[in-house]
Order: C-alpha cells, then structure tokens, then sequence
C-alpha cells in the first residue's frame, strides 16, 4: 500500500497497513538538518511523510519591503506583515478601513498561474504515490488580515456590512484558488484559517454561524462536488465548531489541540465520518527530548489515538524553526515501527 492509497482509505473510514503521517509546515531548518538541503518533497521522500502540502498560502504572493530592519513586507493584498523566525510573517494591517474601501477594493488575480508552480511540482513528482494537499484560506483570516484583527471585532457589531464584504472578497477569491488547484491536480483543498484561542472562540458561535461558517461551507461543497477531499486546520478551542465542519463534509480535522481543552479520542469517537489529525505535542518533545524519549512518546500517542483507523499523526501545529531535526525525524521512524494495523483495526504490537 503506498501513501496515496493508505491516506484515501484512513479518510473513508477504513483501515490501512499504518496510521498515515503529515504536516501542515516545516521549518527549512528542520528540513536542512535532515536531508541536506531545504528541499521539503526530498524530505517527504527521506521520511516517507504520506501527505505532501503545498505552501502555506502567503507564499503565493509577491512582496515589496517596505522596513528592513523591521523585517516588514507588504504583499499584493495592501497587506503589511512582519517577519520573524518563522515561515509565516505575522499580519499587521490592511488596507481597507471603511465599507467603501471594501467596495472599491480589487483582491490580486487568484488564477495568475505563478501561484501554481509549486503544486504542479508536486504533482509531477507525487501524483498518484503521496496524497497531495492544497493549502487556501477560507472567509476568517483575511477578514481581518485586510483590516486588523481589532477593526474586524468591532466591525461585527458596528458594521456588519462591511465583514460580509470581506468574507466574500475572501472566498470568491479562494474558491478560485481550490478549483484551479483541483484541476492540476491536488487531491485535498485544505483551509488553514484559526477560529479560536486556548481557552474559546475568537468571535461568537452566533458571529460565526453568521458570517463565517456559510463561506467555508460553500468551499467545502464545491470540493466535494469535484470528487475530492476536504480537510481543516483551525487551532485553539473551537469545541462549538466541531459539529458543524463535520456537518459540511470536512473529512480530517487538524490539530485538535488537546492543550485548548479538545479531546481528540472524545471527538474521534462522536463524529464517526471525522478522521482526526495531531496528537503529537510540537512543544517539549520536539525541542527537548532525546530521539529515544521521543519514540516512547509517539508509541503511547499511537496507543490512544490510532486503534480503529480515522486518524493521522501529525504534530499539534507545525514543525517550527525551535524542533530538533533529530526529534522530527524520530517521530517518523516510531510511527513507521509503532503505527502497523491488524485487520481489526488494532495495533500490531499493543
């Protein structure tokens, strides 16, 4: 069984020959201390990582610098974002403060086909052998990210027409996105927007259910209707959340962060069609443990999580630039030796 076909069958409900592995980013750090070089498909390659992603979704934007001691950029949205160790540069604010701005605002041309260069390459080098992910936005974030989180929160109640503007700027846009994307080829549209943090939702369950859930419930259609997958990366507390992303057909859910109060065995076990995806603390045991601490680590969450298929090893966010490479690549090596199913759906070694 390769990873294409492990993967489908953990997402249908089945069993595969192991629990099938991902990541939602990488660190290039971590990347180069295990294969050499910043090549992440090599190392999907090296660690026989079973879902390969493309790029975290600001990367398919062009950037002017506009503070280099500040590290601050501003990409083709009017966005300022400033970067830090990590990937991801840490959004400041938008260009739209006003309903008219909204009105008058022209989001970049998500088809420009330079967004799709790195999908086409992993493709190429995976289509059919590693199950392939897409990584877009849905209507939260760039609610915000074209504003500030803080004018979003009072707009909601002080201008609610101007939200709903933002929202559809953001899925007319990334609903474009997917369906290119499912032309060339990815198997899986995957929205990384975060609703929540370590205790609750970011903004109302009634906020979202008004402004935010119909958006990422038409993506979540469209993708279906095309045959393929729909999954969900949403950190914090989004316990109110869960029913709902099961509802609209979303068939993994990551991280689940079991640090914001989810319990990831609990929701395995109410939402049968759900495959959950983490488990793996990305914290003290990716920067501080030994690779043998590690390993005995990944058993005992293999040992909770896996038995009866629908799920995925995964860290609880993402490999950051603090990880041991070492660490990272012992997690893969446990799941490899530790993940193996029987036919029942048991661990071959519990």
């Amino acid at each position: 069984m390769n990873s294409y076909e492990r993967v489908e069958r953990v997402l249908n409900g089945d069993i595969p020959d192991r629990v099938p592995t991902f990541e939602l980013m990488i660190d290039p750090k971590v990347i180069r201390g295990i294969v050499g070089s910043g090549n992440y498909m090599d190392l999907c390659d090296e660690l026989d990582i079973d879902i390969a992603m493309s790029q975290t979704p600001s990367k398919m934007y062009r950037e002017e610098l506009v503070d280099e001691q500040k590290k601050i950029i501003r990409n083709e949205w009017g966005i300022l974002r400033q970067y830090n160790d990590e990937i991801v540069p840490h959004p400041l604010h938008g260009p739209i403060e006003t309903l008219e701005d909204a009105m008058a605002y022209q989001a970049p041309d998500p088809l420009e086909d330079f967004r799709f260069d790195y999908l086409r390459e992993l493709v190429r080098r995976f289509k059919g052998k590693r199950f392939i992910g897409f990584h877009l936005h849905d209507g939260f974030n760039y609610s915000y990210y074209l504003t500030s989180m803080q004018d979003m929160m009072m707009d909601l109640i002080e201008e609610p027409e101007l939200v709903h503007r933002l929202v559809d700027i953001s899925i007319e846009h990334n609903m474009k996105l997917a369906e290119k994307a499912l032309d060339i080829g990815a198997d899986f549209i995957l929205s990384g927007d975060d609703y929540g943090s370590k205790t609750s939702l970011l903004v109302s369950k009634e906020h979202f259910d008004e402004f935010f859930l119909p958006g990422l419930n038409k993506i979540c259609q469209m993708v279906q209707d095309r045959g393929a997958y729909m999954l969900k990366h949403c950190c914090g507390n989004i316990n109110p959340l869960i029913g709902d992303l099961a509802g609209f057909g979303i068939r993994g859910l990551h991280p689940l962060d079991e640090k914001s109060g989810i319990n990831q065995i609990e929701v395995k076990s109410k939402y049968p069609s759900l495959t959950i995806m983490g488990g793996v603390d990305c914290d003290a045991p990716l920067t501080d443990y030994t690779e043998e601490q590690m390993e005995e680590y990944v058993k005992g969450v293999l040992q909770t999580h896996a038995p009866g298929g629908r799920y995925i090893c995964a860290t609880s966010n993402s490999v950051h630039s603090s990880a041991k490479p070492e660490n990272f690549a012992a997690m893969q090596r446990a799941v490899h030796k530790y993940g193996r199913y029987l036919p029942n759906g048991e661990l071959d070694w519990a």
